[in-house]
């Protein structure tokens, strides 16, 4: 079984899959919020044009990190609980990728550009 402990670390990994995906948007927003203007924010502002590739470097983490996590656990489960973990552990990772993900992007970065 996977424990309570476990479930949080693979929360985490995709949490920090969806960072990953979000730094294009998000530095640029932090930027303008603190009051930070003209060739800094600008410079930043041009990394939207990288935010597809932000977003596959972010689900290429999270992939690495679920077959990591799954190989690592394959020599302590039997094989019913080994294929549990094939489908719960990249489950999990990419639900987290996909709530930071959009919690970052929906929700904060538009907030810090309202304060800016």
């Amino acid at each position: 079984m996977i424990g309570i402990k476990n479930r949080l670390v693979f929360a985490g990994k995709g949490a920090v899959g969806g960072l990953i995906g979000t730094v294009c948007c998000i530095l640029p927003a932090v930027a303008i919020a603190i009051g930070l203007t003209g060739g800094l924010a600008a410079t930043l502002a041009g990394l939207g044009k990288f935010r597809l590739y932000g977003i596959i470097i972010g689900l290429i983490f999270v992939a690495f990190a679920s077959w990591r996590s799954v190989r690592r656990r394959r020599s302590c489960c039997n094989d019913e609980q080994y294929k549990r973990l094939k489908i719960t552990v990249p489950l999990t990772m990419l639900l987290s990728f996909g709530a930071i993900y959009g919690l970052v992007m929906y929700l904060i970065v538009p907030l810090l550009y309202k304060l800016g």
